[in-house]
């Protein structure tokens, strides 16, 4: 087969995933801007060149305080993904670069603990943050929801392959270790922190029902909960326009977090390039 031929193939079944790919966030935009019943009929109206209006975005705002609870998720998703990376760069660091007794043992305690599923943690992390009367608290919520034993697999796999040359070197010249670390190793594994940061910003931002277990009362409510609220009729009417126009509001955070990291992502990669 020619190489222009496989190359238009190839690139005609990446629009066809990308298509596919979409579809879902198009019905869920388009959705938010018309009534529900055009979930309803057959075929679904999801022109949006017609029957727009902004009546389920007033509906959600209306019914639920958006506000608040953007608030709420910012800050709980904000401070997990922080102390995320500050452990996992650390404990990474340490596994990947120093010797210390058991080295391998622990490293395989680690791996042993990302296999054990979440649910089954959920009541003695209940019973604990219950007892420290954390329960109904931000703080209680991100203490227990932060997991760093990936981002420490994460990192540590990462720093494994930066040179041992340059930390030798910086050694000599009479670097200590918070120095090594914050100037050398930090600005070196940048991309790994990027996508760290992104898998944990849309894990606990979407997280649903850990937040559901431990905020109760309404002015603690993240987005997930909020948009629960959501779920019925109201006066007789499907609210799924609602809901449609409540997860859009939700994926513009993770949309901007993206989007932000993204640049990080690149510059650490050209960055380590240059330096390596």
């Amino acid at each position: 087969m020619p190489t222009h031929r496989r190359f238009s193939l190839s690139l005609v079944f990446l629009l066809l995933l990308m298509a596919v790919s979409l579809l879902p966030f198009y019905i869920m935009v388009s959705g938010s801007l018309k009534p529900s019943m055009s979930f309803f009929m057959v075929p679904m109206d999801f022109n949006p060149f017609i029957n727009i209006s902004l009546s389920n975005y007033r509906a959600v705002l209306k019914k639920v305080d958006m506000f608040r609870s953007f608030g709420n998720s910012l800050f709980i998703t904000g401070t997990t993904v922080m102390i995320t990376v500050v452990i996992s760069a650390m404990s990474g660091y340490v596994f990947a670069k120093k010797k210390f007794a058991g080295k391998r043992f622990w490293f395989v305690v680690l791996l042993v603990t990302m296999m054990l599923p979440r649910q089954l943690l959920m009541v003695p992390n209940f019973m604990i943050a219950h007892s420290l009367n954390l329960t109904d608290k931000a703080f209680g919520v991100i203490l227990t929801t932060v997991h760093a034993s990936y981002g420490i697999f994460l990192c540590k796999q990462y720093m494994s392959t930066l040179m041992d040359e340059m930390i030798e070197a910086s050694v000599i010249d009479g670097c200590g270790e918070v120095r090594i670390f914050t100037e050398i190793i930090v600005p070196l594994s940048t991309p790994v922190f990027g996508a760290l940061a992104i898998f944990t910003f849309i894990s606990c931002w979407n997280d649903f029902i850990w937040q559901n277990i431990m905020l109760t009362s309404k002015a603690n409510r993240t987005i997930p909960l909020a948009l629960s609220y959501l779920i019925g009729l109201q006066d007789g009417v499907s609210t799924i326009g609602a809901q449609m126009a409540g997860a859009t509001m939700s994926m513009i955070p993770i949309l901007v977090f993206f989007l932000f990291f993204q640049k990080y992502f690149i510059k650490g990669i050209s960055m380590g390039a240059v330096k390596g």
